[in-house]
């Protein structure tokens, strides 16, 4: 339950930071919904802990989020 909450939360803060520019990632014969699904798995398996300031903070590793999305079956978003 607090898994899915959590990812969730961070699909609709990687939403909010989404840039209007970016083409996304699209695949073949999937439903936005499972896009969003995957998009919100690979950012969970993607996050690193690190040293912050204030204590430990969460981050994205890009690349390993671009190499879950691409083994999952989606292009785009190839551009650093």
């Amino acid at each position: 339950m607090i898994r899915m909450l959590a990812l969730a939360l961070l699909g609709l803060i990687t939403l909010g930071c989404a840039s209007s520019s970016s083409p996304g990632w699209t695949k073949p014969g999937a439903t936005a919904e499972e896009a969003n699904r995957d998009s919100a798995d690979c950012l969970f398996s993607a996050q690193v802990v690190g040293p912050g300031r204030d204590g430990p903070r969460t981050r994205v590793d890009q690349d390993r989020y671009r190499q879950c999305m691409t083994s999952r079956g989606y292009t785009g978003e190839s551009t650093k």
